[in-house]
């Protein structure tokens, strides 16, 4: 299997050969190019691009399938089935690299074929690195600068999806809030610089107990979420004891220094009358019933209205 390379340096040069033999081309294909062109810079959002492109390209040639990923920002899209001939092409703009596209069918593509398809990917590199430098400004915009891990804005936007699509599916749902214990005090005892190690460590240690479905944020100083999809009241606990152990139990040394960190807990679990903030005033509520009893412990909506931990 051959991996082509299509570049910017490569298209200033084709560019060229077409221009020279544009009169060659016939009216059918020079409108399908100029509608492609049209259509490819109406849109910032990579999908609609490259699904453009993919109809667009399915017109001058024949194909099964495209796939396409780009790693940095972990996107993947696929249109269409997968095939077993492939021609593959990673696409690069002045070295950087834009990710891979991979179309797909059931018998080989000629060279013919393949400069078909090469012709129509030219038109697309520039509006698809506009769509991924927009959808890098998007990524960097949900992400706390401190920690790394998502922010107050990514946990507004994911709560609403995610509700949405409990309620949709008739999934269950659960939401944790998590308080660094007594902050304040490692900060006075032991510096800013201190504290600002405390949560980007507490945010290595959380993700190493969590499934891959798991979402983390930080959504206050040294408070953050959990947001649990398709987990009952039972499986919530499971993840917040566990979260709450490792806290504990994880070595935070700063200049030497060993800092003991614990965490208090709320847990609230989706029912048919809550929206979002019910939810998250549900969770606050059982994170105060935790500290409340002492903290470094772990409570749940309906237990903190018990009065039992």
């Amino acid at each position: 299997m051959t991996i082509h390379t299509i570049s910017d340096t490569a298209e200033s040069k084709k560019n060229a050969a077409q221009t020279m033999n544009l009169l060659d081309l016939d009216i059918q294909e020079l409108q399908r190019t100029l509608k492609l062109a049209g259509l490819l810079q109406t849109s910032l959002e990579a999908e609609s691009i490259l699904r453009y492109f993919t109809e667009s390209a399915q017109e001058a040639i024949s194909f099964s399938g495209v796939q396409y990923s780009h790693e940095p920002l972990n996107l993947e899209f696929q249109f269409g089935k997968e095939e077993r001939h492939s021609a593959i092409y990673r696409l690069r703009i002045s070295g950087e690299a834009l990710g891979e596209l991979k179309f797909t069918r059931n018998k080989r593509f000629n060279n013919d074929e393949m400069e078909t398809l090469e012709n129509q990917i030219y038109h697309l590199i520039y509006p698809l690195r506009n769509a991924l430098l927009y959808q890098a400004a998007l990524k960097s915009a949900q992400i706390d600068g401190l920690t790394g891990t998502n922010n107050r804005a990514a946990l507004d936007q994911t709560m609403l999806r995610e509700l949405e699509l409990a309620r949709r599916h008739h999934h269950a749902m659960s939401f944790l809030i998590l308080d660094v214990d007594h902050f304040k005090v490692i900060n006075d005892t032991y510096g800013h610089s201190a504290g600002d190690y405390v949560l980007r460590s507490m945010v290595t240690c959380i993700k190493e107990c969590l499934r891959s479905c798991d979402m983390l944020f930080r959504y206050g100083g040294e408070e953050f979420a959990l947001l649990l999809s398709e987990t009952e009241v039972e499986g919530a606990q499971q993840v917040a004891e566990r979260v709450r152990q490792a806290i504990e139990s994880y070595p935070f040394v700063f200049n030497g220094k060993d800092i003991i960190v614990t965490v208090s807990i709320g847990i609230a679990c989706l029912n048919s009358r809550d929206n979002v903030e019910r939810l998250f005033n549900k969770a606050d509520a059982a994170l105060y019933q935790a500290k409340a009893a002492g903290r470094n412990r772990v409570h749940t909506f309906a237990q903190s209205k018990r009065g039992s931990s």
